[in-house]
């Protein structure tokens, strides 16, 4: 048979197939999927019917490749609320969810071998989708150092990374799986390092909506100087619990709308009418509902925290705790028997090459006292293992 081109031989198959399969196979009626991103908020939008006024396009019609202009005019007015400054509607790419987002920035930006610097630990695709675009992606680890030390100069260490071949820097904010929050000091001292060597920004803003500090989240590219080097990406899934629409959007520096769209129409020609649909109804969640969202999730870390007796980094945004490990090595034996137990986490080596002996673990993918049973699930399982070494 013809060869294929390229296998993606640099990206391992996931750990998290086994920690599925180990949660499915054993004797547990009602397994604890911690390992999972998820929430469990109902969704603020489901799909519906709709007349082809009220949304200037009908269920049945394909979307134009950039979006359907009624959800890009009301993504552009939601950015221009957040960042204090006006977005123009020809800015936002409506995407299939983050992930194309970020792969159809990647691909827009990268020539064959080109760098992307990734902020690490990162959400769990990022270096794929580097790959995926011709890129090779190149890890540096801040954010467990700046759980550890909030004073760790972890812009030394990004620009010791900067080579002549690096092109941008992708990261997290607040980050996936750490929960640590990069704030308007630090962000504007990643802008100014990228201006001083011409670097594209590719802000992920996966977890806006959980932003846990009294200042509330900061849009990177409201920072001074960020605008117009920041690819702003946004998701549905999260915000406003809606991951099976697969639906998110991209706002783009002013004068790469272009590029981005001719991207985005090779490789998905448009999302589908109804997800973006159900997504401009979700936009018009009521702010007090989204603030009880958080608040809700900020109550699950709260209670988490109290009730985990495994070291852990300390949350001050998004969804997850990142559990060290380091007593039982790599981790690999202590997740394999969390799961044989019925409790779900998911192996720090998906987050980053320098994350073995870490685990993330979930604390609103179940119902709160859901969570703190399988809490103790687990820390009675950490305590045992100490007892055998």
């Amino acid at each position: 048979m013809p060869s294929f081109a390229r296998t993606l031989s640099e990206i391992p198959p996931s750990p998290l197939v086994t920690v599925d399969r180990l949660l499915r196979s054993g004797a547990h009626t009602e397994p604890v999927p911690l390992q999972q991103g998820k929430t469990v908020f109902e969704p603020c939008a489901r799909p519906t019917t709709w007349e082809r006024a009220e949304f200037g396009i009908a269920a049945h019609e394909h979307a134009p490749p950039a979006g359907v202009p009624a959800l890009r005019s009301a993504f552009a007015d939601a950015a221009s609320r957040r960042r204090g400054t006006p977005v123009d509607p020809g800015q936002v790419l409506v995407t299939s969810g983050a992930t194309h987002a970020i792969a159809v920035t990647l691909h827009a930006i990268l020539g064959p071998g080109d760098e992307v610097l990734i902020l690490s630990p990162q959400w769990l695709f990022a270096t794929g989708l580097v790959w995926a675009a011709g890129g090779t992606p190149r890890e540096v680890p801040v954010f467990l150092e700046l759980s550890e030390d909030p004073g760790f100069d972890f812009i030394a260490a990004i620009e010791r990374a900067v080579g002549p071949r690096t092109r941008a820097i992708y990261f997290n904010n607040p980050n996936n799986p750490t929960g640590f929050r990069l704030d308007e000091r630090a962000l504007g001292a990643l802008v100014e390092l990228a201006a001083r060597h011409d670097l594209w920004l590719i802000a992920d803003n996966a977890y806006e909506n959980y932003d846990f500090s009294d200042g509330g989240f900061l849009d990177t590219a409201a920072v001074p100087g960020a605008a117009e080097r920041t690819f702003s990406v946004h998701s549905c899934s999260k915000t406003y619990a809606m991951p099976g629409a697969r639906v998110g959007h991209l706002i783009s520096p002013p004068g790469a709308e272009e590029i981005l769209t001719k991207w985005s129409l090779h490789t998905l020609y448009s999302v589908s009418t109804a997800a973006q649909y159900t997504a401009f109804r979700a936009l018009a969640t009521p702010a007090d509902e989204l603030a009880r969202r958080r608040a809700a999730a900020e109550r699950a870390w709260r209670l988490a925290d109290a009730a985990l007796e495994i070291p852990h980094t300390r949350v001050t945004g998004g969804l997850y705790t990142f559990l060290d490990l380091s007593r039982y090595g790599d981790g690999a034996e202590f997740v394999r028997r969390c799961a044989e137990a019925g409790v779900g986490l998911a192996p720090g080596r998906v987050f980053g090459a320098h994350c073995d002996g870490w685990a993330r673990l979930c604390f609103t993918a179940a119902p709160e006292e859901v969570v703190t049973d399988a809490i103790g699930r687990i820390n009675k399982i950490y305590w045992e293992g100490g007892r055998d070494r």
